[in-house]
C-alpha cells in the first residue's frame, strides 16, 4: 500500500505507528523501572517492636 497523505483525516497506519512507540516507551520504561537495581533507602523509618504508641 502506498502512503498517501490526506487532509482529511490520520492515515490508520500513522495511528498504528503512534500507538507501537508508545507501547515501545512503556515497555523500555517498565524494564528500566522493575529491572533496575534500586537500593533501598537509607531514610526509610520503621517501628522498633520496643517501642508503645498509645492513644
Amino acid at each position: 500500500m502506498r502512503w498517501k497523505i490526506s487532509h482529511h483525516g490520520h492515515d490508520p497506519r500513522q495511528i498504528d505507528l503512534l500507538a507501537l512507540l508508545a507501547l515501545l516507551i512503556i515497555i523500555v520504561a517498565a524494564y528500566l523501572y522493575f529491572g533496575g537495581h534500586h537500593e533501598p533507602s537509607s531514610t526509610t523509618a520503621f517501628i522498633v517492636p520496643s517501642q508503645n504508641v498509645r492513644w
